[in-house]
């Protein structure tokens, strides 16, 4: 059975699963809890977003069944073990669990894009390291934050935020000096998802300052709990 935590914080529903793709089963439980398909924002390291059971399909002789109703939580459950990496946003749109996604990222490795998702992608200009300190440290930042939503502006539907804690690496990354546009998307969203990936945490993290994803969760707890409210 898959993990998950929810916590009410501030009148906000969070969800909290260990890998990403797990978000699949708050996502339908919020689908028909808002009674629309919601757009989805993600903050993601890196994207390998695929059509739905690329990997399954590639392996097995006979194609994946791919439709499932979405208010079926076993079958759903059922499915996260076929899906691989970030296929779950193509086979959550395919199912009417979203709409439509945005993600942004440090990394792309998609390919056969689902013209309903739009990857925002500006990659650092060289790997050295105080190149790429600079990069992460800007990833909360109202102006980085800005300059990928006018590219990938939000639609006029609920939206969930969604982040992966990979997409932080030390503690800037965490900690921007302008968090207003973020703390807005906070507000704003219908729900937020966080997924741990506590193993490309700790390697993504090695080379800055070596934080596990705790300290990220916690923090991003902590920005959602501003006003000071208990967390349940």
């Amino acid at each position: 059975m898959t993990q998950i935590i929810k916590k009410i914080i501030n009148g906000k529903t969070v969800y909290i699963v260990e890998e990403h793709h797990h978000v699949l089963l708050p996502w339908a439980t919020e689908r028909e809890r808002l009674g629309i398909a919601p757009h989805v924002l993600t903050l993601d390291h890196h994207t390998d977003t695929l059509p739905e059971y690329t990997h399954y399909n590639e392996t097995h002789k006979v194609p994946h069944e791919k439709r499932v109703d979405r208010r079926d939580a076993v079958r759903l459950e059922a499915a996260l073990k076929d899906l691989r990496h970030d296929e779950h946003f193509d086979f959550a749109i395919r199912n009417g669990l979203i709409s439509s996604a945005a993600i942004f990222s440090h990394v792309n490795f998609s390919r056969d894009v689902n013209p309903k998702i739009a990857i925002i992608h500006d990659p650092p200009p060289d790997e050295n390291r105080e190149t790429l300190e600079h990069y992460y440290s800007r990833a909360l930042e109202t102006e980085f934050l800005a300059g990928n939503l006018r590219r990938a502006p939000l639609p006029e539907l609920p939206y969930i935020l969604d982040i992966d804690l990979d997409y932080f690496k030390g503690e800037k990354s965490i900690q921007p000096q302008d968090s207003s546009l973020f703390m807005e998307l906070i507000r704003k969203s219908a729900v937020i998802t966080i997924s741990r990936e506590r193993d490309w945490v700790r390697l993504l993290n090695m080379d800055f300052g070596n934080r596990h994803f705790d300290y990220f969760e916690d923090r991003i707890l902590q920005m959602i709990s501003e006003n000071g409210e208990k967390i349940s």
